[in-house]
């Protein structure tokens, strides 16, 4: 199973296209967790289309067009709502036995600023996502805004406490375990965002959290970089890749 995220960058344009294909085409994910896109269909330049037997669920973020979507190959998926955050966090419950011998949950997270900052809405998301985590195993991706993997004291980028302390509530109240710093373990955190102004900078703020029963199957996971990419968006793929179930 793999599993990717990405955040498009304002859904793309005319001369910006063609997301949903390359990453298809490209990295070949079963799990696509897209952020800042518009559904295939809306999407300027766009040829692929999910097919009938495949999952898919997208909303927009408020007024905006474009907003979050998820992609399952081949897969089940029943749409979940979370109350306040409909386009920022979009998602469902997943079925397929070749992937997890249990259902599971998956949401796509754009984290939005809100009114209490990034770090106080990502708590207030994480309290709606948490009645949900006895029904089935939970997998959260996307770009979340802040940091998603402990920094080491080395890093370029100070750790802020409200960081630490969600990825503590991430580890201890929900279980799950950032798959790039389980799967490349004692390393500065990778770039995921290469902000316009400051494309130097490291901000690692695009991952993949999935269940600590997973970590056994988890193969690797990385950043995807390259010039076709950076044409595409300031974000960089990441990519997880696990063992069957």
């Amino acid at each position: 199973m793999r599993i990717v995220t990405y955040n498009f960058l304002r859904a793309g344009s005319l001369k910006r296209c063609g997301h949903w294909s390359r990453v298809i085409r490209s990295l070949k994910p079963d799990l696509l967790l897209a952020q800042e896109c518009r559904p295939p269909q809306g999407s300027p330049g766009e040829r692929f289309r999910h097919g009938q037997r495949d999952g898919f669920a997208w909303q927009s973020a408020g007024t905006r067009d474009w907003g979050s979507g998820l992609f399952a190959r081949s897969a089940s998926l029943v749409p979940i709502a979370i109350p306040d955050y409909n386009g920022w966090v979009v998602g469902g419950q997943i079925r397929n036995s070749l992937w997890s011998e249990r259902p599971f949950i998956v949401f796509s997270v754009h984290g939005p600023a809100g009114e209490r900052g990034y770090i106080r809405t990502m708590q207030h998301i994480l309290d709606r996502i948490a009645p949900l985590r006895g029904r089935a195993d939970l997998v959260l991706g996307g770009d979340f805004n802040i940091a998603v993997g402990y920094r080491q004291p080395r890093d370029r980028i100070r750790m802020l406490r409200g960081e630490r302390d969600i990825l503590d509530r991430l580890t201890k109240e929900f279980e799950l375990v950032s798959c790039w710093q389980a799967a490349n373990p004692n390393r500065p955190l990778a770039q995921t965002l290469r902000w316009m102004g400051n494309a130097s900078t490291p901000y690692h703020c695009d991952g993949i959290f999935v269940p600590r029963s997973w970590l056994p199957r988890l193969v690797s996971c990385r950043v995807v970089r390259g010039s076709r990419w950076n044409e595409l968006s300031d974000h960089n793929p990441v990519v997880a890749e696990f063992t069957p179930s």
